[in-house]
């Protein structure tokens, strides 16, 4: 697939960042993290154009994997705001200090900040999807509403599709399957992360519409 035409896919995170800024202040609060997500996703798809087609691929790399944690904590404070860990806060920091240690690590020691951290990456996706599947149950026993109406619905499928695929693609270029696997079926696989990534895009478009005012307490006096 043409570079020219994935980028303009990957733009359609737009019409997300577009929704929620136009909704920004009447969103519940708590939703936050996930537009802060958004929006710094469609900086590095342009700074990834940018970078491409100045000559400096190297750099994006930096980029990328300084926003595998940025990803990951947003996810994860989002998380915490819907109460996955029972609003411990303690918790939240404790598996953001867990994840930031092996990012680190994996940086220092095996990539030196100029090579894909990819195992971060694997690691980090099979815990979002993790959170994910468990924000569903409690939905299930929880919520008395149409799911459809439920803007984590949206956000936790599109999680669940984006990161299922993303584990395969990274997979694919680990140095223990990519001899087995030839270029054709790893361009064509990443052709397809091209059309998954707009589906995804689209629907985290659909559940920033759904997501509710912020409640308005007036006082008693």
């Amino acid at each position: 697939m043409d570079a020219t035409v994935r980028f303009i896919l990957s733009l359609s995170i737009g019409f997300a960042v577009i929704i929620g800024i136009v909704r920004f202040r009447r969103i519940d609060p708590s939703y936050y993290p996930f537009i802060y997500r958004v929006t710094v996703v469609l900086v590095v798809e342009i700074l990834n154009r940018i970078l491409t087609v100045t000559g400096h691929p190297d750099a994006f790399i930096l980029v990328l994997n300084m926003f595998s944690f940025v990803d990951f904590f947003l996810f994860l404070w989002l998380f915490h705001n819907w109460g996955l860990f029972n609003r411990k806060r303690s918790t939240s920091i404790t598996i953001a200090g867990i994840f930031f240690v092996i990012w680190l690590l994996e940086n220092i020691l095996l990539t030196g900040f100029i090579k894909h951290n990819m195992y971060f990456f694997i690691l980090y996706a099979f815990a979002l999807i993790f959170f994910s599947v468990n924000t569903f149950n409690k939905m299930v026993v929880h919520e008395r509403s149409s799911i459809f109406r439920n803007p984590k619905f949206w956000i936790c499928l599109g999680i669940i599709i984006f990161y299922s695929f993303f584990i395969v693609v990274v997979s694919t270029s680990l140095s223990m399957f990519v001899q087995s696997m030839s270029k054709a079926f790893r361009r064509e696989l990443q052709s397809i992360s091209v059309y998954s990534n707009l589906l995804v895009n689209l629907l985290y478009a659909v559940a920033i519409l759904w997501i509710p005012r912020k409640k308005n307490f007036t006082s008693l006096f």
